[in-house]
């Protein structure tokens, strides 16, 4: 495949789920911010308080008018978000997109719980929320009637996790392994009908700090990581690696369904 860029200007029909982390946040008013007049742009969560936070928030700093905002919440296992994303795009049936992307910003941060689930309905509802969930919302957006003939990008943020594993965490791991071949999959599949997919690693964030779970047990990333190499990379902030993602699109070129971390020797 031959690598692409992509002038983020475009009138944009754009879905981000995942945006209450510090991550998601800034890619969400980064993207934005560089949409074509006549953009839509859906942001999805679970978190309602968050959510409503982030759309004051890009209602204060967009420019009124360029991007028609829109949120929906998700529900306990992220079932609904085909549903959310049909009314949105039903909302704007008038308008002719010249561009959609997606992108799939699922997951806590790897350190936000020591201990797996231990019962069989929460290993279900684990893979449910990050392997199902996204894969159903990615194939639903993919033949949505409104998109046909539209070109499409397809954004899935991983991590180095999905080839370097992490003490405590091998179903987040998997869900890692298992979406990075699906995109890979889709990314030959869908390559004659104008789709693009790029698996995106941000990095070692700065957020990833020593800290309290939410079962109370004290948690030391320099514990839990097999790697020491990693353990020596800079940390990152959300606008850096956000950053770096758009220069990746806009200035560098991407392979579709090849990954890029963030420490990989780009150029800002």
């Amino acid at each position: 495949m031959a690598a692409k860029r992509m002038d983020l200007n475009k009138r944009t029909f754009l879905v981000l789920s995942g945006s209450s982390n510090p991550l998601g946040q800034t890619l969400a008013l980064q993207l934005c911010s560089r949409l074509a007049p006549g953009s839509v742009a859906l942001i999805l969560d679970d978190d309602q308080e968050k959510l409503a936070s982030l759309e004051q928030l890009l209602r204060e700093l967009l420019k009124p008018d360029i991007v028609q905002l829109k949120t929906g919440k998700l529900d306990e296992h992220h079932s609904n978000g085909v549903e959310l994303m049909e009314q949105a795009l039903k909302q704007a049936e008038d308008t002719v997109f010249e561009r959609s992307i997606i992108v799939h910003n699922e997951g806590v941060a790897a350190t936000e719980v020591l201990m797996e689930p231990q019962l069989s309905q929460d290993w279900t509802a684990y893979v449910q929320q990050q392997l199902y969930a996204p894969v159903a919302l990615n194939q639903r957006w993919l033949h949505c009637k409104q998109l046909t003939d539209v070109e499409k990008l397809a954004i899935n943020v991983t991590s180095s996790l999905l080839v370097r594993p992490l003490i405590h965490s091998g179903l987040l791991c998997s869900c890692k392994r298992a979406r990075d071949m699906y995109f890979r999959a889709m990314a030959s599949e869908e390559a004659r009908h104008n789709v693009h997919v790029l698996s995106y690693a941000p990095g070692l964030l700065d957020s990833h700090q020593t800290q309290y779970d939410v079962n109370g047990n004290m948690i030391n990333p320099e514990s839990l990581v097999t790697s020491s190499q990693m353990l020596q990379m800079p940390r990152a902030q959300p606008l850096q690696a956000t950053l770096k993602l758009i220069n990746i699109l806009e200035k560098i070129s991407f392979v579709s369904g090849h990954d890029v971390d963030y420490y990989d020797t780009f150029v800002l």
